[in-house]
């Protein structure tokens, strides 16, 4: 393997020399560079000079025989790269492979090596290395175990894989097995007390690393922990896990290194050192070589099972094609990859597999909305009221669940560091469709361009759509539905009702119709519904969806809601996009209160003066309209009673040209945590008022929140605060010391055109993570960057600061 190893390294020198003087473009002597290279391969290949052998090698010296061009043509470079690669694989077979790297992860390597074999802190260490199938944990965690560093520094060194299924006495003689060649049948007749008797005295006194690859949860370390002596020499054990959470089971010394996926450019030299043994692509598949590892999204293990379909393959429609439909070629052979991931699937609880098989239904490379899935996943019926909390405080612990246990993966976050999307890599998708097969779960779903004419009513629960641009362009919705449904909303037709009776979930926000379809609300078993419409007034008949959960509608006019919506007791969440829009006040001859509703969203506040006694349970409320008086004071609702209300928006639509005053706090409830301002024109003196709400942690100031040039805080202390944005106003100075905002994390400041600097005394806030200025003065960006020297001057290298100018 040496051998192989450093012939293909030499081999990878030669050629390497010969393309960065083609790409010099400069005279050279090539027949010095082809002398070199064809003599190392004669001698690389004596004793196998076999036919082909020979036909290669003769082949080789025509090519350059007669030749007068002073340089390599591209074509001749390709060529010495497939001769070279043959000759390889006719000397060594399938042992060539160079040494295996952990591309795109020097730091941790450096990382996780100071924390094995540091001196700081000589009790015993637990360390984790946590992320999906496929990252490369084992990878990461053998080229630790076999680096010369660690074999310098550990007496002893074992490895050993636990998987789901383990039995104790398994594992303490697979460590033993490690650290000992004297395994007797004695040995083998001990006890599983005596054998980890046995383990602890071996390894008492001695600095050991044990390696526990493939960690599935915390009960095998519990069983065995008390065989693995701390005599205070710096020993360490290391465990790979799917679990992100697992650390805090075991007790770890660090926080989880959580593994990443690899970037375009590391997946290119994983894939070039997997399918070239060389490492070096010919150019004439360098082109289709790029969007395959594109396509495979930066898992190791997809990279590396698509390299195995193209190695010894120089056939460039193959590599086309492959390009083309890498997904179809995969699915061709999922043994190759379903067998790993399906182990955290069988892992998953009962409650789980449901959850984690229906995001299969979103699109490939799709951000998920967090809100929208632990919506859907609710009106599916995968969720279940328990005693500590509400469906939606569940669905959002099976979503973190899930994200611990490395099967969706976050993506953006909000301002206040919650996840707001999530995504799924398209293998663990494939896994979800599989299993959905396998296990006859309902989701039907189809693209509009490719719809079928038949619809199979009895399965069919859930209809999605695709957004009509691209994910990042559009504001519309996310998925799939069949086109001749689609047709039916677009053009006002009716559509045959028994049909589509089984409907669950109907999402159609991304198809606009002129009107509130009235045919959708015979759609009776509805639980979702999302709608998009120039008028999206729904009728009087809304009532009849007795089951609905989520009604989310986008309307380019106001739209009224009519008075029959407060019949709809099981309605959790409704959600009006855009506009000031009415909601009829409920008739009392039949009142019954909503405890469910815990959203209401961008209604104006004449509707609410009569619908917050029946809404005991909000959690989140957008009040949009005439919300300044004649005298110039703030007013609104009084939403004193609503005490489980977290979230409130407050958008003013008639800008009064003053300061405003905001005179009664006292009509917010204690329970507030997040507040947003926008077009309410305070005067920044009324700012204390704010200071009085006791768990305020979010608060946004947008858009002539309010208006002044100057924000003194003077003493005023928001002692919770942990986000603070301000975005479009017309502040220039801001004074404040660190005293004012005593909790805060994290500050975001954007298109305050006027502000001329970040105040220095908020770099001293001890809690403080992370400053975010955009689209401001070049000074205010120069001052928060000022702000993380300073910081960095005195030790702290934990604050944050991403300051960019576009103006």
């Amino acid at each position: 393997m040496a051998d192989a190893n450093a012939n293909a390294l030499i081999l990878k020198r030669l050629i390497s020399s010969m393309q960065i003087q083609d790409h010099k473009k400069i005279p050279y002597d090539k027949r010095k560079y082809y002398k070199d290279l064809i003599d190392h391969l004669r001698s690389m290949m004596l004793g196998y000079e076999n036919e082909e052998v020979k036909i290669i090698l003769h082949d080789m010296e025509l090519e350059f025989a007669d030749s007068v061009v002073p340089a390599f043509s591209r074509y001749q470079i390709d060529m010495v790269l497939e001769n070279c690669e043959k000759l390889l694989e006719i000397r060594y077979g399938s042992d060539v492979e160079l040494e295996e790297t952990v591309e795109g992860f020097d730091d941790e390597v450096q990382t996780l090596l100071d924390q094995l074999t540091t001196t700081c802190t000589m009790k015993l260490q637990v360390l984790t290395i946590a992320g999906m199938a496929g990252l490369g944990k084992t990878t990461l965690a053998r080229k630790l175990y076999k680096d010369p560093l660690i074999e310098y520094t550990f007496h002893y060194r074992a490895w050993n894989c636990v998987s789901q299924t383990y039995l104790k006495r398994d594992l303490l003689l697979g460590v033993l097995s490690h650290l000992t060649n004297d395994l007797t049948d004695e040995t083998n007749k001990m006890s599983d007390e005596q054998l980890g008797e046995t383990l602890y005295r071996l390894l008492k006194g001695h600095r050991y690393l044990v390696v526990f690859d493939d960690i599935w949860d915390c009960t095998f370390w519990n069983d065995i922990r008390i065989y693995f002596p701390d005599d205070k020499v710096g020993s360490r054990v290391l465990f790979t896990t799917r679990d992100i959470e697992l650390s805090l089971h075991v007790k770890a010394a660090k926080p989880t290194h959580v593994l990443r996926l690899r970037t375009e450019n590391e997946s290119w030299k994983i894939f070039s050192k997997k399918v070239f043994r060389t490492g070096v692509c010919p150019y004439r598949l360098k082109g289709h070589a790029r969007a395959i590892t594109r396509k495979c999204k930066g898992l190791p293990l997809a990279i590396v099972i698509t390299a195995g379909i193209l190695k010894n393959n120089w056939a460039e429609n193959s590599w086309l094609q492959i390009s083309e439909s890498l997904h179809s070629f995969m699915v061709r052979d999922p043994g190759q990859y379903m067998d790993s991931l399906a182990l955290s699937y069988n892992q998953l609880p009962l409650h789980l597999r449901q959850c984690f098989v229906f995001v299969g239904v979103f699109p490939e490379d799709y951000d998920i909305p967090v809100t929208k899935l632990i919506w859907l996943w609710i009106a599916q019926g995968f969720i279940h009221e328990t005693e500590s909390g509400t469906l939606e405080d569940v669905a959002e612990d099976f979503l973190m669940d899930l994200i611990k246990r490395s099967l969706l993966i976050p993506g953006k976050r909000r301002v206040n560091g919650q996840i707001k999307t999530c995504r799924i890599h398209d293998l663990l998708r494939d896994l979800c469709r599989k299993k959905a097969d396998e296990e006859n779960f309902s989701q039907e779903v189809r693209k509009h361009d490719h719809a079928t004419a038949s619809l199979d009513e009895t399965t069919e629960s859930i209809m999605l759509l695709l957004p009509l641009e691209p994910p990042e362009l559009s504001l519309l919705s996310d998925f799939c539905y069949p086109s001749e449904f689609g047709k039916f909303l677009r053009n006002g037709q009716s559509f045959d009702i028994e049909r589509y009776e089984s409907l669950r979930t109907l999402d159609v926000e991304s198809i606009s119709v002129s009107m509130f379809p009235a045919e959708v609300t015979q759609l009776l078993n509805l639980r979702y519904l999302a709608i998009q419409a120039r008028d999206g007034s729904p009728s009087a008949s809304i009532s009849s969806l007795v089951n609905l959960q989520m009604l989310i509608i986008a309307s380019r006019k106001n739209i009224v809601v009519p008075k029959t919506i407060w019949s709809m007791v099981n309605l959790r969440h409704l959600c009006i996009k855009t506009g000031e829009n009415h909601i009829e006040d409920p008739c009392f001859v039949h009142e019954t209160k909503n405890d469910r509703l815990q959203t209401l969203s961008q209604v104006s506040p004449q509707s609410c003066h009569n619908i917050f006694s029946r809404t005991p349970n909000l959690r989140k409320l957008g009040i949009c309209g005439p919300l300044v008086s004649s005298q110039g004071e703030l007013e609104f609702p009084n939403i004193r009673a609503l005490q489980h209300l977290q979230k409130l928006k407050l958008l003013n639509t008639i800008p009064y040209g003053k300061p405003t005053r905001l005179l009664n706090t006292m009509m917010f409830p204690e329970t507030l945590k997040n507040l947003t301002l926008s077009n309410t024109c305070m005067d920044w003196e009324d700012m204390w008022a704010l200071s009085l709400l006791l768990n305020l942690e979010v608060l946004k100031l947008k858009f002539h929140a309010c208006i002044g040039e100057t924000w003194e805080t003077d003493d005023v202390e928001f002692k919770q605060l942990k986000i603070l944005k301000l975005h479009n106003l017309n502040l220039s100075q801001w004074v404040c010391w660190r005293e004012n905002f005593p909790g805060l994390k994290r500050l975001v400041v954007r298109q305050c055109l006027c502000l001329e600097s970040i105040p220095s005394e908020l770099g001293k806030i001890n809690t403080l993570e992370a400053i975010e200025v955009q689209w401001c003065r070049y000074s205010t960006q120069v001052s928060a960057l000022k702000i993380q020297k300073e910081q960095e001057s005195e030790g702290n290298f934990f604050l944050k600061v991403h300051a960019t100018n576009n103006r």
